[in-house]
């Protein structure tokens, strides 16, 4: 039986907004069971809801005081690391989406060259111009792949 697709908002109805609380708290619980004990890690669960006085905890207030005094030790770039906000998250994924669009254009770019190359005869037409922007996309592929050799290489040793 499928599922239907749910819009993310506020859920009117108090009692199936409870009801929905109540599974998908037991689902992140559930999920953080697992990953503790299929990756031997340690983990903790802090949720504070309208329907309960005071903070829920998982596994229990002394799992949870240890492993927050643990991060609390950390030095704050450690603990920040991996912390992204909504502005940290857009700029990531325009960042991802302005390389994959490069790429894309340089792969339609050498894809029109070879057109070119193929089906006009180089010596008729001066194609001084394409063949730059082909030597810059050749010379920027050369160029990722001496990184990709660098970043292997710093790897290995």
């Amino acid at each position: 039986m499928g599922r239907r697709k749910v819009t993310h908002q506020l859920i009117s109805d108090k009692s199936t907004r409870r009801v929905t609380f109540r599974k998908r708290k037991e689902g992140i619980l559930k999920k953080i069971n697992e990953l503790t004990i299929l990756c031997g890690l340690r983990a903790c669960a802090i949720i504070y809801s309208d329907y309960k006085d005071g903070p829920e905890v998982w596994p229990n207030r002394r799992e949870v005081r240890v492993l927050l005094n643990r991060f609390s030790a950390l030095p704050k770039e450690k603990q920040t690391k991996y912390m992204m906000d909504q502005k940290d998250l857009m700029t990531r994924m325009i960042q991802d989406a302005k390389k994959k669009l490069e790429k894309e254009k340089m792969h339609s770019r050498a894809m029109e060259l070879g057109t070119i190359a193929a089906f006009n005869d180089l010596h008729d037409a001066d194609h001084s111009e394409d063949l730059i922007k082909a030597a810059n996309v050749v010379e920027k592929r050369i160029n990722v792949i001496r990184e990709r050799i660098k970043a292997l290489e710093s790897r290995v040793d």
